[in-house]
This record gives structure tokens, C-alpha cells and sequence, in this order.
């Protein structure tokens, strides 16, 4: 058990590391700096490569490639990590007699609870910033590839590892608006899916208007 709280500890410091990068990355979305980073051209060895990677045929091609994908994975994990940290301490709690405050006390979380009622606070918000990177994850695709027919798109899973694919068709896409999303400038229906897209990140701006066009 000491063990599962030396590493909430660490998951706790890292989580909150993450959230305040994940703020400063979702603000830069659209930055020239992000821009510049990426590389516009593919080559031909590189697309073979996420073709066998995704487990995409070959028939398809790649038509859009989103940045910061270890970032993401990275972020990911350390949110799974946390939770499973999190499930760890609440069954240790369900099968002892230990609460919520003795539990704070041995990870030493006095500068950021000073009663009971703040550490429940603390992991409310706690969890609200994992459900946060958990729906960025589901809507934000690493890649799109097409065939002659239609196209699919490459999200990560919510597992530590693997992808999800998800289908559809050309012209199967629109403009997904949101007041409450703070995304919601780069946010587009996939079909049934609302997903970010950022469009520079598109082989050629071709690319991104065929996928509105039905014909």
C-alpha cells in the first residue's frame, strides 16, 4: 500500500505538470511556432510505415498527419496511471477502516488540503482534469487516410496502448458548433464523431475541401 501512495504522489505531481502544459498547448493550437515544427511533406517510407502501424490497407493513402502525437500518448498515460493509482487508494479505503483524511496525511498533502472538506474538492477537480484529457484523446485524431471510397480516421484509444479507426464517407463532414467547448474553433462532425482538426496540418488544402464535397 505504500507503494500505491509513493506513486499517487508522483502521479499527483506529474498530473498537475500535465494539466498546466495541456492549458498552454491547447491555447497554442494554431500558433505559426506549431506551424514550423512539422514537417509538410511525408515521405513515402513514412506513410508505408503508419499504414502498417495503424494496420490500414495499402489501398489507402495518408491525407492528414496531427502533431504532437507522443505528447498526447504521454499525456494519456500518466491520466491512466493516476486513475489506477486513484481505484487503488478507494478499495484500500473500502477494505480498511482508513478515511479520506488519514489517507491525505500519509501522502503528505497538507499545502494543498488544510480539512476535509478541501481534499474533496481537491479530487473532484482532480478527476474533472483526467475526464478532460480522456474526451481531448477521443476527439483528436492523429491521422486520416483515404481510399477511392471512403476515408477513416485514426484516433488513440483509451487504453495504454493501440488506436481506434472510425469511418466515413466524403462529404460526410460539418462544422460542429459548441459555445461551451473551448476547442470548438477547430471542432468538425466526422460523420457521427466530432473530432479537432487543424487544418494546416492537411497534405494540401485540397485535401481538407474534398472531404466537404460529395461528388
Amino acid at each position: 500500500m505504500f507503494a500505491a501512495v509513493k506513486l499517487l504522489r508522483t502521479s499527483i505531481k506529474c498530473n498537475n505538470s500535465c494539466a498546466k502544459s495541456s492549458v498552454a498547448l491547447f491555447k497554442g493550437f494554431c500558433t505559426s511556432h506549431l506551424r514550423r515544427s512539422w514537417p509538410r511533406v511525408q515521405s513515402a517510407d513514412v506513410e508505408r510505415y503508419l499504414l502498417r502501424k495503424d494496420r490500414i490497407p495499402e489501398t489507402y493513402q495518408l491525407v492528414y498527419r496531427a502533431p504532437m502525437e507522443n505528447y498526447v500518448a504521454w499525456t494519456k498515460n500518466i491520466s491512466t496511471a493516476t486513475i489506477s493509482v486513484l481505484s487503488l487508494v478507494a478499495l484500500y479505503q473500502a477494505a480498511t477502516t482508513m478515511n479520506f483524511v488519514d489517507i491525505a496525511l500519509k501522502l503528505d498533502l497538507g499545502p494543498l488540503v488544510s480539512e476535509e472538506s478541501d481534499l474533496y474538492y481537491f479530487v473532484v477537480g482532480f478527476v474533472l482534469i483526467n475526464l478532460a484529457i480522456r474526451m481531448f484523446v477521443a476527439k483528436y485524431p492523429l491521422r486520416i487516410y483515404k481510399s477511392p471510397e471512403k476515408y477513416v480516421a485514426v484516433y488513440g484509444s483509451q487504453l495504454p496502448l493501440g488506436t481506434v479507426k472510425h469511418y466515413f464517407h466524403r462529404g460526410e463532414i460539418k462544422e460542429y458548433k459548441n459555445f461551451l467547448n473551448p476547442w470548438r474553433h477547430i471542432m468538425y462532425k466526422l460523420g457521427s464523431r466530432s473530432s479537432m482538426l487543424l487544418v494546416d496540418y492537411f497534405k494540401s488544402p485540397s485535401e481538407f475541401e474534398k472531404l466537404f464535397s460529395k461528388e
